[in-house]
């Protein structure tokens, strides 16, 4: 007799798919404690991410562009930073998470993952407004997928199978939304880990065709750098942009504090570490995530050893370090095994000393293959990483040697080296800026290879030159190398920096700028000439005080770049809100914080200035976190005179910034307001998320957390066009 089974049916399609969501949210769920780097973070001190992780804010590029202001300059409320989880809050279709190199953006969004599917795992999250469940993917991937939902099932399954991912998630598991009413929020990571332009742009106008469909089960956070002018603009009108901030000052002690715990004397131990940041000069940079990490696991190892000098100094020393812990870890012995195997599998003498000689140079070479194969794949080589070493000369694969089993050798002798990872069948670099490290390094390896570098850089024609001012990361570590040792070619790249900078004001600010605040190791006079004559210069407009600013981070200069910060706060031929913009800048030079801080205490009492300014002040004020009892001064009375629900949101959004809790209060009450209206009750909503950093530091983390998703829920509970 036969039997037939019945065809599933729609309750087993469910339960099915119950199933998979469970599994999914679980795994997601383990992975809160998984650092970000976790080849890099083994040796002295390591530690769970979740007891370092700082909190930090993003801004709002274009919220106000349709805002209907009497004044130009006036500020929004909305223009104050809120905390970086917001930004997946409400229910726009596509938003943009834009940071420079280390920035934070690949932890913030696998931080959200994990934290996210823990909520849904404890309450489910349906209550709140415009819910969606997290899942990420690397824009490379999705690049090479045909489909999305192929792409999202298959991201799915290798970064959450080693955290008990039970259900395998399918195509159509990701094709539909996940609950009722429920859409997916795609967060695609390093979208500027593309090198191709053209297949960027095709993946940004693919995202927005998806978010366009009035079906479609996505929601989208793609995460960047900054990328070359209109690219960003494919995903269209209604993409909101927001901007990682890098620490504060405050935060990169807290940080260190958590990395340091373990160290005798932990506050002594981050006195010392400042110490050593202002000593090598390194201080503005350790305000980005990755360099802190860096930073803080170099001190963490030897506290006696000077931090290096330098940003392309501080990698070359965290790699050495990498390199180290190896040594620790016994790689030497492991890569001795996978010799001794591949040696092992021939039987005839001859052809065992063969391959084992082939094996004993490629680990020899190892450092450099490894330079080289990031030197191909920031050109564009996307073959798989053993298939790139294999083609190099010094790599040749004896005859009697398999293919497979070379290939095979090769990745294991790659894999345990901590700065690559397995992603999607092959190896990658655990971060872009690492690779654009040792692809600099590569570029830069001899003197040959710098003299043609050099050649590729500055003597094409000048309409070229755009490209590599695009990427100042990478350009920043080429300069290091082509700069050092002070030789001919050091000299000659001299001349050619002169020559392009004096060809044009824009490629200067954007050559010195950018790679002074990168902490290349560029000519003091020539550097020092360019920002004083840049921070001169009137067209330059608001530009010219970030030239000032950058001024005083040049070794020796600091003061007479403060000095011209001050000069422009006082200048009347400049806008009043470039004159607070300056005081800001101010106040974020080391030693002038108290000047600074009073120059905007001053604009932010003078009656004669338009009330709006006035408030900029406050708000810039907010973002240092000074001053706080002049603030509530000269405004707390502003909050009860004030006649409409507009005019109140805009007081209290500022004190509230300060942890003022009568602003606070009116804010929570305008924000539930039902007989206001929705704009006012989104600035009400969108001032409070503000208010989670202050409490981060006047009552500790713990109650900074719980504020978050309580004022985050209250955002989020608006409609997303109001």
């Amino acid at each position: 007799m036969t039997y037939y089974a019945a065809p599933p049916g729609p309750r087993d399609a469910a339960r099915r798919r119950e199933a998979q969501l469970h599994s999914y949210l679980n795994a997601a769920s383990r992975t809160v404690d998984r650092h970000p780097y976790p080849g890099l973070a083994e040796g002295p001190g390591p530690f769970p991410l979740a007891e370092v992780y700082v909190r930090q804010l993003a801004e709002d590029q274009h919220f106000s562009e349709d805002r209907d202001r009497s004044n130009a300059d006036s500020p929004d409320v909305a223009s104050l930073p809120a905390p970086a989880e917001a930004i997946f809050a409400g229910g726009g279709r596509i938003r943009v998470v834009l940071a420079a190199a280390g920035g934070g953006k690949s932890v913030l969004l696998r931080r959200y993952l994990a934290t996210e599917a823990g909520f849904w795992m404890a309450d489910g999250r349906i209550d709140r407004a415009d819910p969606a469940i997290p899942v990420l993917i690397r824009a490379t991937a999705l690049a090479g997928m045909p489909l999305l939902a192929q792409g999202l099932a298959q991201a799915a399954i290798e970064e959450l199978g080693p955290y008990g991912l039970r259900e395998t998630p399918t195509s159509e598991f990701f094709g539909e939304q996940p609950a009722p009413q429920v859409p997916w929020l795609v967060m695609v990571d390093g979208l500027d880990e593309i090198p191709d332009r053209a297949t960027r742009v095709a993946l940004l106008e693919r995202l927005a065709r998806e978010a366009d469909q009035e079906l479609s089960p996505y929601r989208f956070v793609v995460a960047t750098r900054p990328l070359p002018a209109g690219e960003l603009d494919r995903l269209g009108p209604g993409a909101e942009r927001f901007e990682l901030q890098p620490f504060s000052a405050a935060d990169m002690w807290k940080y260190a504090r958590g990395c340091f715990r373990d160290l005798p004397e932990v506050e002594r131990q981050v006195s010392t570490f400042a110490a050593g940041l202002r000593q090598s000069g390194l201080n503005g940079l350790a305000r980005t995530p990755l360099v802190a990490f860096m930073l803080c696991q170099l001190y963490a190892a030897d506290p006696a050893r000077p931090l290096p000098d330098g940003r392309a100094g501080a990698y070359q020393s965290f790699v050495e370090l990498v390199y180290e812990q190896n040594t620790h870890k016994g790689i030497r012995r492991t890569h001795d095994e996978v010799t001794r195997a591949l040696k092992d599998r021939h039987q005839i003498p001859r052809d065992q000393r063969a391959a084992e000689q082939a094996a004993h140079r490629v680990q020899e070479d190892l450092p450099q293959l490894i330079d080289h194969l990031a030197y191909e794949r920031i050109n564009g080589n996307t073959a798989l990483a053993v298939d790139i070493l294999a083609s190099q000369l010094n790599v040749q694969r004896p005859e009697k040697v398999n293919p497979v089993l070379w290939n095979a050798f090769l990745g294991d002798l790659l894999r345990p080296t901590g700065l690559l990872a397995e992603r999607s069948g092959d190896l990658d670099f655990l971060h872009q800026t690492l690779l654009e490290y040792h692809a600099a390094r590569h570029a830069t390896r001899d003197e040959q290879a710098r003299a043609a570098l050099l050649e590729r850089l500055f003597q094409r024609r000048r309409d070229d030159v755009g490209h590599d001012l695009d990427q100042p990361s990478y350009l920043g570590f080429l300069l290091d190398g082509l700069l050092s040792p002070a030789d001919d070619l050091a000299e000659a790249t001299i001349r050619a920096l002169e020559e392009l900078a004096a060809s044009d004001q824009r490629v200067a600010w954007e050559l010195f700028v950018k790679q002074v605040r990168l902490r290349t190791k560029l000519p003091h006079d020539l550097t020092v000439c360019h920002l004083v004559a840049l921070a001169h210069n009137p067209a330059l407009s608001v530009n010219r005080l970030l030239a000032a600013s950058t001024l005083a981070m040049v070794p020796g200069y600091q003061a007479r770049g403060a000095a011209l910060l001050v000069h422009f706060t006082q200048d009347s031929s400049l806008s009043v809100s470039d004159r607070v913009r300056a005081a800001r800048l101010l106040a974020e030079v080391d030693g002038h914080r108290s000047q600074g801080t009073q120059l905007l205490v001053d604009l932010l009492a003078d009656r004669s200035l338009d009330f709006w300014l006035r408030l900029d002040a406050g708000y810039h004020l907010a973002a240092v976190r000074e001053r706080r009892d002049d603030v509530v001064r000269l405004f707390a009375p502003l909050v009860g005179a004030a006649k409409t629900p507009s005019r109140q949101v805009t007081h209290a959004a500022l004190l509230a910034a300060f942890g003022e809790e009568s602003a606070i209060a009116l804010l929570l009450r305008l924000a539930n307001d039902p007989t206001i209206g929705i704009r006012d009750r989104v600035d009400a909503g969108r001032a409070l998320e503000v208010l989670t950093k202050a409490l981060d530091v006047a009552v500790g983390d713990e109650a900074g957390g719980e504020a978050e998703e309580g004022l985050v829920d209250v955002v989020a509970s608006f409609p997303s066009d109001p």
